[in-house]
Parts: structure tokens; C-alpha cells; sequence
């Protein structure tokens, strides 16, 4: 025990039970009561204890959890650009289409095949694979475009492509063992 509380529970016992102490013992401890207190001395042994300091765990934690969450908002914010795929000026690589075979035909000879308003990538498809070729779309718009048309299995590939080539809007190219097409529309508007 510190000394102060040993004197408080002194003069506590001192009022409980006077008969215990001696006269001497009663005046010393009267005479130590009356003194006026050294605030001074108070204050010094205040200021050098160590003040408590407020129990910001929480408030740390929720910053912390804040700024965390707006750190990786800004990341996701910075790379979702890098994410999204980019536009080449290379051709997309061409793409291996298979069809149902045109042989067999009743009667032993081939007749023409009509295609009525079917998306160019359907009836491409059908052709190239009977040519033993593959197919490219440079872009995508060529792809859906619609064609009401017919093709004789017997004449060449090229005749078909020259064929198709009419078309406006649509240029199609032979290389290698590949039918490459393309769309001429965007060509007319940067004019």
C-alpha cells in the first residue's frame, strides 16, 4: 500500500477506534489535517504521471477497413481498362467450318443449292467446307449480313466468290486455303 492510503485507513481506524491510539498519536494526525495540501507538489505528480490515452481500436479499425476498400477501389478502377479486349489491326485468325456433305444425291448428279435469307456465315459455311476451305471475318457486321442467292456445287470457288462479290457493301478474297471477308461499307464512310 502507498503511504496516502496507509494514512486514510490510519485516520479511518483513528475515528472507529480512538481508544487504541494515544493522545500524541491523535494530534499528529489532527496536526497533519489541518495543514494546507501542496498543490504544487499535486500538480508535478500529476504531470509526470502518464495520461490515459482514449481506446481508438474501433476508430483504427473502421479507418483502416475504409481506406483498404477505396485502395482496392482505385486498383479495380485502374485495371478494368486493361481487362476489357482490345481491337488489333490484324484479321481474326481463321476458323475450321464443317457442313453436311452435298454427296449422294439422288440420280447420281448435283443440282444447285438455294439459300434464302440466310446470314452470309451460314452459307459461307456450307461452301467452304465443300471447297475444303476455311473461313475469316475481318469484322463482325459481315457476319449477320443476309443473302438471298443460290450456288451450283459443280463450279468453282472462285466463280462463287466472284458471285457474292456483286453484293455492295461486301468484298470477299481467296489466299491460301482461306476465304477472307470483309466489309466495304466502312471504306465509303471515311470518304
Amino acid at each position: 500500500m502507498s503511504p496516502v492510503n496507509t494514512d486514510k485507513q490510519m485516520f479511518l481506524d483513528m475515528q472507529e477506534h480512538p481508544e487504541n491510539y494515544s493522545d500524541e498519536q491523535l494530534e499528529t494526525m489532527m496536526a497533519e489535517l489541518d495543514r494546507e495540501p501542496d498543490v504544487e507538489t499535486a500538480w508535478e505528480k500529476l504531470e509526470r504521471k502518464e495520461k490515459p490515452t482514449p481506446n481508438l481500436g474501433l476508430f483504427h479499425r473502421i479507418a483502416a477497413i475504409f481506406l483498404l476498400a477505396a485502395f482496392l477501389g482505385g486498383l479495380a478502377w485502374a485495371f478494368v481498362p486493361r481487362l476489357r479486349p482490345h481491337r488489333t489491326a490484324e484479321p481474326p485468325l481463321p476458323t475450321k467450318v464443317s457442313a453436311p456433305s452435298l454427296t449422294g444425291r439422288a440420280g447420281g448428279e448435283s443440282s444447285s443449292i438455294s439459300f434464302s435469307n440466310l446470314p452470309l456465315d451460314s452459307i459461307l459455311r456450307v461452301v467452304a467446307a465443300h471447297y475444303s476451305y476455311e473461313v475469316c471475318f475481318c469484322d463482325s457486321a459481315t457476319r449477320t449480313m443476309k443473302f438471298i442467292t443460290t450456288w451450283n456445287p459443280e463450279d468453282s470457288l472462285a466463280a462463287f466468290i466472284e458471285h457474292l462479290n456483286m453484293f455492295d457493301g461486301l468484298h470477299l478474297t481467296l489466299r491460301d486455303d482461306t476465304i477472307f471477308v470483309e466489309s466495304t461499307n466502312d471504306e465509303e464512310d471515311a470518304q
